[in-house]
């Protein structure tokens, strides 16, 4: 019912302000008191909120605001210019997990199958949280962050890839791969195009309107680009964070963001990162599973300072910085959550192998904030970093 919603939509706000005093008070990212809003108020302890289509679209929703003003965050430029740089970040990032991955899943399973989704899953990068502890510790304009965002734009899009893999598992054939790098191209041809006749259509219109109705044209253009990546087979995070590329270049985005951001923040944000944390359904596990999800929770984030790490230095970053960035791509969220969903519905993998990744990848989400900003805080004194030139 209607009335439930409303109480669902007032506790998980009411409760995240409440966790994020905690947190500020230990100096803990607050987006990791939304992820312990969404365990506490779920299934998995109180049991008083539940995960529901209308909370899934809101945090879609979220999801796309939330890139959209990390694309506004980054420089156009810096961003082009570290392409390769990203990719080579992004493709290490992905050899290791999936490697570590299924061998260490061989503990718990021997089923070859079920090895590759262990590893194929943690292949993915859910940037979404790392970026609200990026914004919260301010480094998005630095290095690592934009190493960051770049590389998890390339991750998202081989992690389309692998989702791909997964879902046509049973009948893989080199057309389907050819369709989806086809699409993903002609996607970002339509992209560039869109977005050269958007940022026009804007600097007009600032000579025209008042400045207050820019962010209303601003979100308007968000939710286009991430439909149009959807429809092209491509994560609408994508779409809504070359939107914010866009926007980001035009002389009124530092109010537009302003005014979004406030919206994020007080609404969008607490649902997307508590609504991870209601898919944890029982926390009812055996010793041994504890065991071996704790393990598989260390390799998935080892696997990602290595091989996304390992990636940065090949680039020329330095060490502390290839570790941040190593952290900061640990995270995992929309895409791996997808990619098991998909591999439960096809029976690739048990109900018990699924719950399992699922803890993991929710206790990796908790830990991998607070590793970042321990990353910073430990040099903060002398951190004075800045974005390197193009």
């Amino acid at each position: 019912m209607t009335y439930t919603y409303f109480l669902e939509l007032g506790l998980i706000i009411l409760f995240v302000k409440f966790f994020s005093l905690l947190t500020n008070k230990f100096h803990i990212p607050k987006v990791l008191g939304a992820l312990l809003v969404g365990i506490f108020l779920g299934p998995a302890v109180l049991d008083i909120v539940h995960t529901s289509s209308f909370l899934d679209i809101l945090s879609k929703i979220a999801i796309v605001f939330i890139m959209f003003l990390a694309g506004m965050e980054t420089r156009l430029k810096s961003f082009i210019a570290g392409t390769k740089k990203f990719a080579i970040i992004a493709i290490m990032g992905i050899i290791f997990p999936l490697i570590l991955g299924f061998l260490f899943s061989r503990l718990y399973t021997h089923d070859f199958v079920e090895n590759l989704i262990f590893g194929a899953v943690i292949t993915s990068t859910s940037v979404s949280i790392t970026i609200e502890a990026l914004i919260e510790l301010k480094k998005m304009k630095t290095n690592v962050g934009l190493a960051i965002l770049g590389a998890g734009v390339c991750d998202d899009i081989l992690g389309i890839i692998f989702l791909t893999f997964v879902i046509n598992s049973k009948n893989l054939t080199f057309g389907t791969f050819a369709v989806i790098f086809a699409k993903i191209f002609l996607f970002f041809l339509v992209a560039i195009a869109f977005g050269f006749l958007v940022y026009t259509i804007f600097v007009f219109l600032g000579k025209l309107l008042h400045t207050d109705d820019i962010p209303v044209y601003a979100i308007a253009y968000a939710l286009i680009m991430a439909s149009m990546a959807e429809y092209f087979g491509v994560s609408g995070i994508i779409g809504s964070y070359i939107a914010g590329l866009v926007i980001g270049t035009t002389d009124g985005a530092k109010k537009t963001k302003k005014q979004i951001d406030t919206l994020v923040e007080l609404f969008f944000s607490p649902i997307f990162f508590a609504s991870i944390g209601l898919n944890l359904k029982s926390l009812a596990f055996s010793f041994e599973a504890w065991i071996f999800i704790f393990g598989f929770a260390a390799i998935t984030i080892l696997s990602k300072i290595l091989g996304n790490g390992f990636g940065a230095k090949m680039c020329g970053y330095k060490k502390q910085d290839a570790l941040r960035i190593g952290i900061g791509m640990s995270t995992r969220g929309e895409v791996a959550l997808i990619m098991l969903e998909a591999a439960v519905e096809l029976a690739l993998i048990q109900e018990t192998s699924f719950s399992i990744i699922l803890v993991a990848i929710l206790l990796v989400d908790l830990i991998s904030p607070i590793l970042l900003n321990m990353s910073f805080e430990k040099n903060k004194k002398v951190d004075t970093e800045k974005l390197q030139e193009a």
